[in-house]
């Protein structure tokens, strides 16, 4: 069914689903943090101002869509941190503007109030640049005006913007030097991408629809000390109550104290972020039109030099089993170097191969099989490098053990947490525990126990059921065998009915052996 209209419950939901994808992947935009100065710290301040939103917007939402707007601008504008953070507030607060009248809206005013957002953020900017989310934010709103032409459906309409924001965001090192000497995209135009995704997660009705497996861009090389903060180290930000002075006023007696400054909002309540080397004299310059709350002052330059000068990450290459394609790409995204197809039982020479093709002498593999323990154990003894064997339970604990690295945390600690099972037509019979399958039947295993069911929907629920799936949590269905994704979004639909407490997700997995991996992420 089509989604044609969206109301303030609906905004809030969307809203809410933004800030959980920015959350999930915040880490992943500090590690591409290179514009404008390298802090690492650009996905942290999107998640909150986000998250911000998100709350306020949530005590609105069963209110007309203008309240739950203006809600979210406002809580966004309060909680906004960096750079990035002051431009998603500007962007919730033009779209605010644009639907100000309205309890519900259809997608041409959507498409219209994304420009209208888009406008908002450049206006707060004093030199708008080219490769960062103002780019990518524009081609989305671009895209979602001309489909929005003939186009009623939000979720076609969502995912067209989604699609030219990824194009737009592959453009970004192309623009700006800085990203291509890292070997990076844009960091806030990367977690723009982030928030959509997640955003079309959550349509109303509860929809589960289908996306790419969120993209998880790793760094080229690792920064160097030549990549400096510069003079303006002090990154200062506040927020200026019960303002005398018009916005574009405090912009002109601020731009000579420094640069990347964002002046944002309208009186009473302004707020300022600016990267200076005298963070006083800012303070005092706007102090004399009103009364500075929130303020904040972080060095950028200690921030730099723990992340990369004094502490340089330490270069590794990750090499991971994969049962299918989609799995392929998806570990690629979290970080993997190299591949072995593990459909066929990788001998002790594919796993050395798969070694020596790694760019560093220090390397990670994941097994994700226990039966390919020992054969990677004996490969990593003849490679002549530094070789870390993972005994990962399965490719799902293999993912969770990714996510883990990449948020600075021990991977098997990370695998351990998340629990897992195959769904597949039974091979022969079988009596596991108590519980019988005969072969062609619909079964899911586990790693403690064997379940049957009716049908692969029955087979599944009672796995997650067995897992604690009624208490919450992210499952995730990943498809393949005879499954096409018609057939995973309709299972996904009937473990969201199943387990209202949890959110649902799924993506191509390309296995042979079994219909579905499912997942419990706690």
């Amino acid at each position: 069914m089509d989604v044609t209209a969206l109301d303030g419950r609906a905004y809030a939901k969307f809203i809410t689903a933004g800030s959980y994808f920015l959350r999930k992947y915040r880490q992943v935009l500090n590690d591409l943090n290179v514009f404008p100065v390298p802090d690492g710290d650009t996905g942290t301040n999107m998640y909150l101002t986000a998250r911000q939103a998100a709350l306020e917007a949530g005590k609105l939402h069963d209110r007309p869509l203008s309240e739950v707007a203006a809600a979210a601008a406002q809580g966004a504008l309060m909680g906004a941190r960096g750079n990035s953070g002051v431009i998603i507030s500007q962007m919730l607060r033009g779209f605010a503007h644009h639907v100000r009248h309205r309890s519900e809206i259809d997608t041409f005013i959507l498409a219209t109030g994304m420009r209208e957002a888009v406008q908002a953020a450049k206006q707060a900017l004093v030199k708008p640049v080219e490769g960062t989310i103002i780019s990518v934010a524009e081609a989305a709103a671009e895209s979602a005006y001309h489909l929005a032409l003939h186009e009623r459906d939000f979720y076609r309409l969502a995912n067209g913007a989604l699609r030219s924001a990824n194009e737009a965001l592959d453009r970004t090192p192309d623009q700006l030097p800085v990203l291509k000497e890292a070997g990076v995209v844009d960091s806030g135009g990367a977690g723009f991408v982030y928030f959509l995704e997640g955003v079309l997660r959550f349509l109303p009705e509860n929809k589960v629809r289908s996306t790419a497996f969120p993209r998880r861009p790793v760094r080229q090389r690792v920064f160097t000390p030549q990549q400096v903060v510069g003079e303006n180290k002090f990154c200062t930000e506040f927020i200026l109550e019960r303002a005398t002075i018009a916005v574009h006023d405090l912009r002109n007696l601020l731009s000579p104290r420094g640069d990347s400054l964002i002046v944002a909002g309208e009186p009473p309540t302004i707020k300022v972020h600016v990267h200076t080397d005298s963070p006083e004299a800012v303070q005092a310059i706007a102090g004399k039109h009103g009364e500075l709350t929130r303020v904040k002052v972080d060095n950028m330059e200690r921030q730099h030099n723990v992340l990369v000068v004094d502490k340089p990450q330490a270069e590794r290459s990750i090499v991971a089993l994969v049962p299918g394609p989609g799995f392929e790409q998806i570990v690629k995204e979290l970080g993997a170097e190299v591949t072995v197809n593990a459909a066929n039982n990788p001998s002790v020479r594919d796993l050395l191969l798969a070694i020596n093709k790694t760019l560093s002498d220090d390397v990670y593999l994941f097994v994700n099989d226990k039966n390919v323990a020992m054969a990677a154990k004996e490969a990593a003894k003849l490679s002549g490098r530094t070789v870390r064997v993972l005994e990962t339970r399965d490719i799902i604990g293999g993912i969770a053990g990714l996510f883990a690295m990449r948020s600075g945390a021990e991977p098997l600690e990370g695998a351990a947490r998340t629990q897992s099972a195959q769904v597949f037509f039974a091979g022969k019979d079988a009596t596991v525990g108590g519980t019988t399958v005969l072969r062609g039947k619909p079964a899911a295993a586990s790693a403690e126990a064997l379940y049957g069911g009716g049908t692969l929907t029955e087979a599944a629920q009672t796995a997650l059921e067995a897992m604690g799936a009624r208490n919450g949590g992210l499952i995730t269905v990943y498809y393949g065998g005879a499954q096409k994704e018609r057939d995973a979004q309709r299972l996904s639909e009937d473990l969201r009915a199943a387990f209202p407490q949890a959110d649902v997700e799924y993506y191509y997995g390309g296995q042979k052996n079994a219909e579905y991996w499912v997942s419990l992420d706690e």
